[in-house]
C-alpha cells in the first residue's frame, strides 16, 4: 500500500507539471498516466518514472518535442518527490508558506513547496544569524535552473563556466562552420570539434535539436 500510495503521488505530480506545460493527461485504473497530444495518444508513465510509447501513438516534430518535455518532466519529479519526502521544513522568520530544505550549503539554501498546481522552487541566501532569509530567487516549476542557481549561490560552480542556451547555440554554429569550411583543421582537431557538438546536443532545448528524441517503446 506505501508503495502504491508514493507512485501514485509520484503521477499526480507528473500529471500537474504537464498541465503547465498545456499537455493533458488521465490516470488509468492500473496505476498509468496517460499523456495525450491535441486529444491523441502521446506516450504513457507508470509509476516508477519510466515513459513508454505504443507503436499506434502519434508522431511528428512537434508530437516529439512534447514526448521530451514528458520525458524531462517525468525524470525531474522522479528525483525531487523522495527529496521532498524527507527534507526537514524550512523555519525562518517572517516567512510565508511551508517550504521544505532540498538543499543547503554556505549561506544559500535551495526550497521548494508542494502545491495543488505542482512544485515550485526558490533559492535564498541565509541571514547572518541563520534565523531568516532573503534575496529570494523564485523560480515556479524549474527545478533545474534552480537547481543551478543555488550551486552558483552556495559558490559550488563558478557562474563564468555557465553558459546560456543562446550562447551554447552560437557555439554549436561555430563548430558546425568550423568543420565544414575550415580546411586546415586537423584529425585531431576535427574529431575534438565533433565531440563538442556531440555534447552541446544533449543540452540544448529539443526545439534546437532538430532531432528525435531517444524513446522506450513499447508493443
Amino acid at each position: 500500500k506505501e508503495q502504491t500510495a508514493k507512485k501514485e503521488r509520484f503521477l499526480r505530480e507528473v500529471e500537474r507539471q504537464l498541465l503547465r506545460k498545456g499537455l493533458d493527461s488521465e490516470m488509468t485504473e492500473g496505476g498509468i498516466l496517460n499523456v495525450k497530444w491535441h486529444g491523441q495518444l502521446l506516450c504513457d508513465v507508470d509509476g516508477d518514472g519510466v515513459v513508454c510509447f505504443p507503436s499506434k501513438t502519434v508522431r511528428g516534430v512537434d508530437a516529439d518535442a512534447s514526448l521530451q518535455t514528458v520525458i524531462q518532466i517525468a525524470s525531474q519529479v522522479r528525483e525531487y518527490m523522495p527529496i521532498f519526502a524527507r527534507a526537514p521544513a524550512l523555519k525562518a522568520i517572517g516567512l510565508e508558506g511551508s517550504y521544505k530544505i532540498l538543499a543547503d550549503f554556505g549561506d544559500a539554501v535551495l526550497a521548494g513547496r508542494l502545491g495543488k498546481k505542482g512544485a515550485n522552487f526558490v533559492t535564498w541566501e541565509w541571514d547572518f544569524d541563520r534565523q531568516g532569509v532573503h534575496a529570494g530567487h523564485y523560480f515556479m516549476e524549474n527545478y533545474e535552473a534552480a537547481k543551478q542557481d543555488f550551486a552558483v549561490r552556495a559558490g559550488l560552480v563558478n557562474e563564468q563556466r555557465l553558459f546560456s542556451d543562446e550562447q551554447i547555440a552560437v557555439i554549436k554554429n561555430a563548430c558546425e562552420f568550423a568543420l565544414e569550411d575550415d580546411a586546415t583543421l586537423s584529425y585531431a582537431e576535427e574529431k575534438q570539434l565533433q565531440s563538442v557538438q556531440e555534447q552541446i546536443e544533449l543540452l540544448l532545448p529539443q526545439q534546437e535539436r532538430n532531432q528525435h528524441p531517444t524513446m522506450e517503446q513499447t508493443m
